[in-house]
């Protein structure tokens, strides 16, 4: 009798090895949101705008001081410039993918946003102007990849290693060094994202993937829930700031409001307007700048430099404030007051030979032409070869209103000077020699000089203008 056949057990395969690979959804989403804003601060008045930069929500320290918090949010979305957009977007999309398919869109998304709110507390803290831009929070994702590569390198597919740790270093160092050596750019918020995102990177670890064999096993898909976090944040943040927008643009309409009832001389409804708008935005200092204007205006001198001051008291760093201050305690007969309100302006810059030629910049824009006059000659005992201060004092000497400052002999030698260290080269210089000597009575002189400016800058309006009264003057003497 035959015996049955053996049958033989084996057990089943086992599956295939199973590798998450989530599609970039937070980066996706964050570049949206980026070109969304972008084209909202064209319509509300150009992303170049500083006003419009601010009412959406860049980071600007005494803003912030003031409790304005959503600040820490919103400049991680905010652009200037179209070139900013593109540069940023293209960097977060090269960088973000990378490190959302290690962390995840939540973790991933949590850490974006912490490296931002990291670059606007440091950019806040120290620097003086306002500032926005991806990059902090781009730098915050190079900081989690370079130590990710140390820290939780067995997370990181083998494709991608090479992305981690010292293979992301140039490119940080690269990015710090540009910040350094090209004026305008927030160094300060790079440096902010970066050792955020490395904090972050190194307490939140990457959720639980484990690629140090070849053939990973995943057993199960970790939670995106931490993604409501970022989202909630950030929802907020824009829900502030679109109320500041509001508000600014209703206080930016009293003051115009103020303006128009000013010129008209109606004075006690334009400063009523503009307590107005006082009223209406208590912490913004522009109010308070307008309502001192008009006080100027009707002569109340004291009242307006305490507008003046409570202005500078909301906005500390506001140059309106501080020069309209400056002006104010010149029209007191408060020189002194006057002068250290406007070095307070350049701080530690100030006792030098260009901060004191900013300063005489300042004061002539304001009308302050005797203070003017004395910040330039300043300048030139700290540096008698700045071409730019000869050049500026010689304007000032032949056109400011005030008689007894009329120099036209002091105008021609401090214009001629200007030239002769430059060469020639500068058209705006020419055509201030070319005013010395028409003060100096020397019209021909002055048309050809003017000519030489006019070869250089064909197109200068205000430059053909002089021309044709130097000309007339010309001809009127030869008769």
């Amino acid at each position: 009798m035959s015996e049955p056949p053996v049958v033989i057990s084996t057990p089943p395969l086992p599956p295939p090895p199973v590798r998450h690979r989530w599609p970039p959804v937070a980066t996706l989403v964050i570049l949206a949101v980026n070109v969304l804003l972008y084209m909202m601060m064209e319509w509300a008045g150009g992303s170049k705008d500083v006003n419009v930069l601010l009412d959406f929500g860049a980071s600007y320290g005494p803003f912030i001081r003031r409790g304005e918090y959503w600040r820490l949010i919103m400049p991680m979305f905010l652009h200037i410039g179209m070139i900013h957009l593109l540069m940023n977007s293209l960097a977060l999309f090269l960088l973000g993918r990378i490190l959302e398919s290690v962390y995840g869109y939540g973790r991933f998304a949590v850490l974006y946003v912490v490296s931002g709110m990291g670059s606007s507390f440091l950019s806040m803290t120290i620097s003086q102007g306002p500032a926005a831009g991806a990059s902090g929070s781009i730098m915050g994702t190079a900081g989690a990849m370079l130590a990710i590569g140390f820290l939780h390198r067995g997370a990181v597919p083998w494709r991608l290693r090479r992305a981690f740790g010292v293979g992301i270093l140039p490119l940080i160092l690269i990015n710090l060094a540009l910040g350094y050596s090209i004026p305008g750019i927030d160094n300060w918020g790079h440096i902010g994202g970066l050792f955020m995102g490395m904090l972050v990177s190194g307490l939140m670890a990457p959720p639980g993937l484990d690629w140090s064999d070849a053939s990973p096993l995943v057993q199960t898909k970790p939670s995106q829930m931490m993604v409501f976090i970022p989202v909630v944040v950030v929802a907020l943040s824009m829900g502030w700031a679109l109320e500041s927008h509001r508000l600014s643009q209703n206080t930016l309409r009293l003051i115009a409001e103020s303006e128009k009832l000013r010129a008209a001389g109606q004075f006690d409804q334009a400063i009523e307007r503009a307590r107005e708008a006082a009223r209406l935005a208590p912490k913004d200092e522009r109010p308070r700048e307008a309502i001192a204007l008009l006080l100027l205006h009707q002569g109340r001198v004291d009242e307006a430099i305490a507008a003046y001051e409570e202005a500078r008291r909301l906005n500390p760093l506001s140059a309106e404030a501080r020069r309209g201050l400056a002006g104010a305690y010149v029209r007191k007969g408060d020189i002194e007051s006057a002068k250290l309100v406007l070095e307070e302006m350049l701080g530690k810059d100030a006792p030098s030979a260009e901060g004191q030629r900013i300063l005489g910049d300042l004061c002539q824009q304001d009308g302050l032409d005797r203070l003017a006059i004395r910040y330039y000659e300043r300048s030139l005992e700290l540096n008698p070869d700045q071409a730019a201060t000869h050049n500026n004092l010689g304007w000032l000497l032949a056109t400011t209103t005030i008689a007894e400052l009329r120099d036209p002999a002091r105008s021609l030698a401090h214009a001629q000077k200007a030239v002769a260290l430059d060469g020639w080269k500068e058209a705006t210089f020419i055509d201030t020699l070319a005013e010395a000597l028409y003060v100096n009575g020397r019209y021909s002189e002055a048309v050809t000089t003017q000519t030489r400016a006019l070869q250089l800058d064909p197109q200068n309006k205000e430059y053909r203008d002089h021309m044709a009264r130097y000309l007339k003057a010309a001809k009127d003497r030869t008769g």
